[in-house]
């Protein structure tokens, strides 16, 4: 019988996702969504990319670092082109400034893209390009929201693709979080701002460190929470993105509920 997996926010650490899939025992009945994030501050982010490409049943989705690599991209190609006026007052970070800044890590992906042979670069670009943004689906009789971190007021069917979004919906999905919203998150809001209000919304990006949800020896741990901000949310980032101690890989099975990790650092 097939299970199906969720997990995100991989980072760049390609060891980690292998232990991952052993540790679930991964197979070719089962399946795999990965909600973004794959790449960035660790040093293998493109080795899981070209992974993930290769395997028919696991399906990445657009995390914001994603979509920082492909405005990049896109951005040091029309400066290559000579497409590109830049104004020496202007004080904003440019594409490429924002992806490799320190603070996103975004440097060693850089480099190992650009050792790409240029069909392969293609072949990589060509394949973010046709990712999900959103996708909801029915696992146990149960309806999940799978996302990188947001969602959309609009009704939407069953998936959403970044090459349907506008610049803004893309951006918001991967960036904004219910988790970084003002006000308590336990009051019920008069109003609902996304368009299914039944789902359980299974999202990454905010680390579960910054909502003090860890275990006992500090760890990050699967955040799940039935009524936050009139919603059931799970956050799968368990803090890869921190490269310490407490940080880990999250995995749940969707039939389940059960749940998997790895520890970055033994």
């Amino acid at each position: 019988m097939m299970r199906t997996f969720v997990l995100s926010d991989i980072h760049g650490y390609y060891d980690t996702y292998l232990k991952m899939l052993k540790e679930i025992g991964f197979s070719d009945d089962d399946f795999l969504y990965v909600i973004g994030d794959v790449i960035d501050r660790g040093p293998s982010g493109i080795q899981i990319i070209r992974d993930i490409m290769n395997r028919k049943n696991v399906e990445l989705f657009l995390g914001n670092h994603e979509l920082m690599m492909l405005n990049a991209i896109d951005y040091q190609r029309k400066k290559e082109q000579g497409l590109v006026k830049e104004d020496p007052f202007d004080d904003h970070l440019t594409p490429y400034e924002l992806w490799t800044h320190p603070a996103n890590g975004g440097d060693e992906t850089f480099g190992a893209f650009y050792r790409l042979k240029k069909e392969e670069q293609d072949e990589v670009e060509d394949y973010l390009k046709s990712l999900r943004l959103i996708k909801r689906i029915k696992v146990g009789g149960h309806n999940f929201h799978l996302s990188h971190s947001y969602s959309l007021e609009r009704r939407f069917g069953k998936e959403f693709f970044y090459k349907e979004a506008t610049k803004k919906e893309a951006e918001m999905i991967v960036w904004e979080s219910p988790f970084e919203q003002e006000g308590d998150p336990y009051i019920t809001p008069q109003s609902y701002p996304f368009a299914y209000k039944g789902d359980t919304y299974i999202v990454g990006h905010i680390f579960t460190q910054r909502l003090n949800h860890v275990d006992q020896e500090g760890r990050g741990k699967i955040f799940k929470e039935k009524r936050y901000r009139g919603y059931r949310i799970i956050d799968m980032d368990c803090g890869m993105a921190l490269n310490s101690k407490s940080s880990r890989l999250g995995c749940m099975q969707l039939e389940t509920g059960q749940e998997y990790y790895v520890p970055l650092m033994e």
